[in-house]
Order: structure tokens, then C-alpha cells, then sequence
């Protein structure tokens, strides 16, 4: 069995905060499946701040004690290191965890920890899980803020990554297919991978276990017992559709007094400040403001009863390359509960639940689709009923953390670094290399510059010396004294 040092995102699911965000569910697809095949794991955490209720700064004493971090969740046993960012970010505190812990192999659950985890001195191999394309959330993240400053940001940390890890685990096809290309650009697919396959598919994944239904969250409290609930669950980030949802809403909820929609779930503080509220503010305007039930972040224990509750789960989102790319937690939840899901059809998940029969898609950005596919998913509910069973026992056979983490597993088991990994590439483009190179870009700007200016100057300097430019002057002096007399 191998030691294994993850580097990942809290809280995790079974710490029951009232925020638990696709990072944190992700870290612990990977530390789960690890778990079950009886390696040793440390999980050294970034506490995302806005997450915790009782957020209760624990000053992390150096040199670290990992016995003080033992952990005990049922049957499993691991160490479990949270950080505050400015701990996370400490090269002497993740370099002490990693010497006392002396790791077989190193993993980056998504794509923050593993930026940091190429801050680890250690030969060990370094698996990097990128979770979504990071330059196409950038992309979003600028038109949402309307400023292209943030895409150096995550363009040096995507740089590091790249250039450093020796290997990745995307969530979708066409997300190994953008991280090869990355891997072109930085000089690694060079003459020592020729024969390397340097990308792993592992996308996003449900639990094992059979979500229970604890108490009654709706039915009869917020809604009708016969009343049609749509709901959304999760963080309202920038590419979430609200306006093509809340258009389409309308217009059904037009024609069926029935129909209520309810959210849990929010903003994303620091990331995204604006959809939610600017959803609300719709809401507010609307004739049917009281058919919108907004919960807001509730504790997570209590999300998977509303998901029982409920007769459809609805993803919106915008035709955006982030979304193209990436994938969708909250799918895989919904259709492990036996909700029946409907999603714009832009992520390769939605493709699934349209080929597979798994599912309902809508067309992107087009409310009246939107509006359409509810009704007729209202329409026949006996279709619906086999459609989310179909879905909940596609997503047990296929799509659960240990089943999905094969890849990593086998990995784990004779984890080995990359064949250019400490070898000359002809093409690097560490983030100093690229710092000189604009460096010497910008010099070579100015002097260019300079000369310019200077040789403009020198020929004005003789343009004013020659003849015709002192008659010029003269005869400008006589019009003037004409006109005066």
C-alpha cells in the first residue's frame, strides 16, 4: 500500500457545514476511494472561509504533529490537516507535513491545491487534478467582473501546474483534449513522451451510499402536497443561467398555478457576488414572487430531503466555454437521489443524459425551450418516473467515487513521475522564464520607443534649420501685419 499526501479543499461532506462546494466533494471522491483500497492518507485542506458556520481558527503549531490530525469517519482512519489560506499557502508548514509524512505520491484535488502542492520540494510523483478548465472560468469570471486583470491570475497558476505535475485528471473528454494542448504549448510533449499518456478521465461521481430521507422539508410547509416543485440546489456561479430561468419560469408558471420553484443554495462569496442577487431582484419584481421559494445555504444534512421532495432538478446554464468543458455535481446528486434531471445541453454530462436516456436537455439560452421541455416532462409523468429510475441505477453502476477514481487507484498503487520529469525542455516557460521573457519584450518596446522619439526630434530639428521653413515663417508674419492695418 502507498502513503499518499492529498492536498485539497474543505469542508468535506461529512464535516455537515452549511457550504460544501464541488471542490470539497471532490477531495473526497479521491480521499474516499484511496481509503477503501487501505492506503495511508494525510489530507492537508484549505478551509474556504465562508463555509464554516463556527469558523474556529486553530493555530497550527510548527513543527506539525500529524498525530494531533488523526481523523476516524466509520470505517476509515487518516489525518486530516486544515488550513487557513495564509497556513495552506506556507511553504515551510506544507514542507514540514510533508517530511514527517513521507509520501509515496502527492495529489492536487482540484485545481487551487494543486497549484500549491507545486510549492512541495519532494521527488515524489505528482498527480494534478484540474476539475474543470481553469482558463475558461477565468473567461467567465472576467466578463463577469468586466476585467481581463484576473486571467494573468490564473494563467500563472495553470503555468505552474502544467509544467510541474506528472500527470492530470480531467472531468470530461474535452477537458484532456484542452489540458494536451496546454501540455504542447509549455515543450512536454516533447522526445521523451512521445509514448506517455499524460491525462486521465475521472469525472464527476455520486457516493455509494443511498441518500436518506431524514424529515419533511416542503410538502406542506412551503408548498402544496400536489404541487409541482422544480428545484436548484447549489452555489449561483457565473455561468449559471438565471435570466433564460427565470423567463422561462414565468411563462409556465403563467399557465400552471401548480408549478413552484425552490432553491437551496446561494452566492459564492469572493468568486461570485452578483447572479444570485441579481436573481433575487427579478424575483422580486415578478407577479409570481410567491411561488419562489428562495432557502438559501441550509445545513448540508438537510439538502438530500429536498431532493426527495421535489419532482425535477433543474441545471441552467449559459453556452459558455467553462461549462463546455467542465461538468455538473449536482446532476450526479440528483440523479443518484432518483430525481429526474433537466440541463441546458452544453456539458458533456448533459450529452450523457440525452444519448443514455437519462435525462431531459433543453437548448441553451432559450427560454421558450426551457418552458417547453417542463411542460412536457409535466405532461407525462409515467415517462419521467422511468427515466429517473433508469438514471439512479446508471449512475450506481457507473458513476460513483470508486468506480470513477479507477485510474487514479490503479496510479496509487505504482505511482511514477513523468519520463521529462528533471529533463531539459527545450520549450519551458516556468512563470521566471515568461517574467524575463515579457521583461525583455517591454525593454525592447521602450528602446524602440526612444529611437523613435529621438529621430522625430532630429527631423523636426532640420525641418526648422532649412529655408522654406524660415520663408514660411516670414510670410506667416506679414499676413499678420496686413491684417492689422
Amino acid at each position: 500500500m502507498s502513503k499518499v499526501l492529498i492536498l485539497g479543499m474543505a469542508p468535506l461532506p461529512f464535516e455537515k457545514e452549511r457550504k460544501v462546494y464541488g471542490t470539497g466533494i471532490r477531495t473526497w471522491q479521491f480521499a474516499k476511494s484511496l481509503l477503501e483500497d487501505k492506503h495511508e492518507v494525510c489530507i492537508v485542506a484549505y478551509k474556504i472561509p465562508s463555509t464554516y458556520e463556527n469558523n474556529n481558527k486553530v493555530k497550527v503549531t510548527y513543527p506539525i504533529d500529524l498525530n494531533k490530525y488523526k481523523q476516524e469517519f466509520e470505517k476509515y482512519s487518516f489525518y486530516l490537516v486544515p488550513l487557513e489560506k495564509k497556513e495552506f499557502e506556507d511553504e515551510l508548514i506544507l514542507n514540514n507535513i510533508h517530511d514527517r509524512f513521507i509520501p509515496d505520491c502527492i495529489i492536487g484535488a482540484t485545481f487551487y491545491p494543486s497549484f500549491i502542492a507545486t510549492k512541495i520540494k519532494s521527488n515524489a510523483p505528482f498527480w494534478a487534478d484540474l476539475f474543470g478548465h481553469v482558463m475558461a472560468e477565468a473567461q467567465a469570471r472576467a466578463t463577469s467582473i468586466d476585467d481581463d486583470e484576473v486571467l494573468f491570475h490564473y494563467l500563472n497558476q495553470e503555468m505552474r501546474i502544467v509544467n510541474n505535475a506528472d500527470i492530470f485528471s480531467c472531468v470530461s473528454k474535452r477537458q484532456e483534449s484542452a489540458t494536451i494542448g496546454e501540455l504542447g504549448i509549455l515543450g512536454r510533449l516533447n522526445r521523451y513522451t512521445s509514448k506517455y499518456n499524460f491525462t486521465r478521465l475521472i469525472p464527476c461521481a455520486a457516493p455509494e451510499d443511498d441518500f436518506s430521507y431524514t424529515k419533511k422539508v416542503l410538502r406542506g410547509i412551503d408548498v402544496e402536497e400536489d404541487d409541482f416543485v422544480i428545484l436548484y440546489s447549489g452555489g449561483y456561479n457565473t455561468w449559471v443561467d438565471v435570466d433564460t430561468l427565470f423567463n422561462a419560469l414565468t411563462m409556465v408558471m403563467n399557465e400552471n398555478p401548480k408549478i413552484k420553484f425552490v432553491s437551496t443554495g446561494g452566492e459564492i462569496k469572493g468568486i461570485d457576488e452578483k447572479t444570485y442577487p441579481h436573481f433575487l431582484k427579478k424575483i422580486e419584481n415578478s407577479p409570481f414572487k410567491d411561488r419562489f421559494i428562495m432557502k438559501g445555504w441550509i445545513p448540508t444534512q438537510d439538502v438530500k430531503n429536498y431532493y426527495f421532495e421535489a419532482n425535477l432538478g433543474i441545471n441552467v446554464d449559459k453556452k459558455i466555454y467553462e461549462v463546455f468543458l467542465g461538468s455538473k455535481n449536482r446532476i450526479l446528486e440528483w440523479m443518484r437521489a432518483g430525481l429526474l434531471v433537466l440541463s441546458s445541453k452544453v456539458c458533456e454530462l448533459s450529452y450523457l443524459l440525452e444519448e443514455e436516456g437519462l435525462g431531459f436537455t433543453y437548448i441553451a439560452e432559450d427560454a421558450k425551450s426551457l418552458k417547453d421541455k417542463i411542460v412536457e416532462i409535466i405532461s407525462n409523468p409515467n415517462l419521467a418516473k422511468k427515466v429517473a429510475e433508469k438514471a439512479k441505477k446508471y449512475v450506481i453502476e457507473n458513476l460513483t467515487y470508486y468506480k470513477t477514481t479507477e485510474p487514479l487507484r490503479e496510479w496509487v498503487r505504482n505511482p511514477k513521475t513523468s519520463p521529462d520529469r528533471d529533463k531539459e525542455r527545450v520549450l519551458d516557460r516556468s512563470k521566471e522564464e515568461a517574467f524575463r521573457n515579457l521583461e525583455r519584450i517591454v525593454k525592447s518596446q521602450q528602446e524602440m520607443i526612444k529611437v523613435r522619439d529621438e529621430r522625430i526630434a532630429e527631423l523636426e530639428e532640420l525641418f526648422h534649420k532649412k529655408l522654406i521653413y524660415r520663408i514660411y515663417n516670414y510670410l506667416k508674419f506679414i499676413k499678420k501685419r496686413i491684417f492689422l492695418i
